[in-house]
Formats: C-alpha cells, structure tokens, sequence
C-alpha cells in the first residue's frame, strides 16, 4: 500500500517547487544587486551579464546579446547606452549589416570584468557553501529540464 497523501504540503505554498525557484532567484538577484552597489558602482545584475556575455564572446550584436526567453531587446538598447556612458564597452557598425552594430569590451571594460570575476568567485562559493558539485549539477540539469518544457 503507498503512503498517504499530504494533503497539507501539496496545498503549502511553501512547499511548491515553481514557488520555491521563483523566491530562490529573486534572492539571488537582490545578493547580485547588493553586491553589485557595493563593489561596482550600481551596475546592475544585467549589466553585469551582457558585459560578462561579451567577455567569453566579444564582437556580438545587440539582439545576440538580449535574451530571447526574457525577450528583453527593448531592454538592451538603455543598458547598452549606460555601459557605453560608464565607457565599459563600444559600438561599431557591423560590416555585413548597415542596420545593426556589434557591441565590444572597452580595455576598461575588460579590466573592470577581470578585477571583478574573482569577487564573483567568492561570492558563489559563500552562497553554495555545503553544497557538492554533484547537486550543483543535477541542480542545473533539472533546471534546464523544466526551461525546456517551458
């Protein structure tokens, strides 16, 4: 015979998985922010995401950077234009298309991300304390699972 229903937590939200995620990345974030004012000038979470998406991939348009999920291309336009302000990264014309432009790291952007990576190093290991790489990685595989499905 199988165990009895709960019927307590399957009604907690508390205990409900999209819940659980939703409240886990808007803590996320609020730390990234935090920590973001502190150590780089109020740069926001993403800012600090297309300037690191430059960094493994210099050279990328616009709507490469935006994230197609989040459909925020509206978006990148403003965060763009404050980098460049901030002289973090630099457009150009891009040479097969007149109607867009490639986006690149500025040598200050650049610095500014290789000073600050290793502070996000730290501050991974700080939140992740006691965790295996192991259930940092069936963690992610899940999570990719469920994107997907999306």
């Amino acid at each position: 015979m199988s165990e009895p229903i709960d019927h307590e937590n399957i009604t907690s939200i508390d205990n409900a998985v999209a819940f659980q995620i939703h409240r886990f990345a808007r803590l996320l974030r609020y730390n990234l922010q935090s920590m973001l004012r502190r150590e780089a000038d109020g740069l926001t979470p993403e800012q600090w995401f297309i300037l690191f998406r430059l960094y493994e991939q210099d050279g990328q348009t616009q709507a490469e950077l935006a994230d197609r999920a989040l459909n925020d291309r509206p978006n990148i336009t403003r965060m763009l234009d404050k980098l460049e302000q901030k002289q973090l990264v630099a457009r150009t014309a891009h040479p097969e298309d007149r109607r867009s432009y490639r986006i690149f790291l500025s040598r200050t952007g650049r610095s500014f991300v290789e000073d600050m990576f290793p502070k996000m190093i730290e501050e991974r290991q700080r939140i992740f304390n006691g965790v295996s790489d192991e259930d940092l990685n069936h963690l992610l595989r899940t999570l990719k699972a469920i994107e997907k499905n999306l």
